[in-house]
């Protein structure tokens, strides 16, 4: 099974609803092996977290400005691409809390991508043709315990 859905966003906040719904309208057929209701939510969690992070810290809350948005799932694993034309930053490399082994960041912001590390199994930033693109993908399958 392959799918792939695109969204290209201007406008106010409102639009998270939108982003939110089409990530749970695609999930609804996604079978997780761990937690698949949890999962769900997680994933979608992540995804409102970043799409917010764009609107209000990359963007300003200029609802001028694009935001695209793309779902893809295939056999193994569910992704989202966030990608947006502010100016460079990876987010990333300045989630210092993680690293420190925290479980939630004790400063006021830089829960979203805490957030998104702690629930995705894997996290990708690159800038590319004048874009942010931050890709975040969910395995379907358990990982095997160690």
């Amino acid at each position: 099974m392959h799918s792939k859905v695109e969204l290209e966003l201007v406008g106010s906040m409102d639009h998270l609803r939108l982003v939110w719904q089409t990530g749970e309208a695609l999930l609804e057929s996604v079978e997780f092996a761990e937690d698949p209701e949890g999962s769900r939510y997680n994933v979608l969690l992540a995804l409102q977290e970043m799409v917010t992070n764009v609107l209000r810290h990359g963007y300003g809350l200029d609802s001028s400005q694009p935001v695209q948005v793309m779902f893809e799932l295939d056999d193994d694993r569910f992704v989202i691409e966030v990608r947006d034309r502010g100016q460079e930053f990876d987010p990333l490399a300045f989630d210092s809390q993680a690293a420190e082994g925290e479980d939630m960041p004790t400063n006021v912001g830089g829960f979203g991508i805490h957030i998104a590390r702690m629930v995705m199994d894997d996290l990708n930033y690159e800038r590319r043709d004048g874009w942010n693109c931050l890709r975040l993908s969910k395995d379907l399958h358990a990982k095997a315990g160690l």
